[in-house]
C-alpha cells in the first residue's frame, strides 16, 4: 500500500466517527469494569489455589 491509500483510508475513518454519547459511554464503562473485575477475581482465585497447593504438599 502506498502512503497515499493509507492516508486516505485514515481520512475516511475519521470522518466516520463520531463522539459516543453518554448511553453509549457508560455502557463501554460497565462493560471494561466487569471485564477488569472477572480478569482480576480469576487471577486472584488462580493464585489462591496455587498457594493452597504449595502449602498442601510443602513444595
Amino acid at each position: 500500500m502506498k502512503l497515499s491509500e493509507i492516508l486516505t483510508m485514515w481520512k475516511k475513518i475519521v470522518i466516520l466517527s463520531r463522539k459516543p454519547d453518554r448511553e453509549e459511554y457508560v455502557l463501554s464503562m460497565k462493560i471494561s469494569l466487569l471485564a477488569f473485575f472477572l480478569i482480576g477475581s480469576i487471577a486472584y482465585l488462580v493464585k489462591l489455589v496455587a498457594y493452597l497447593l504449595s502449602r498442601l504438599f510443602g513444595a
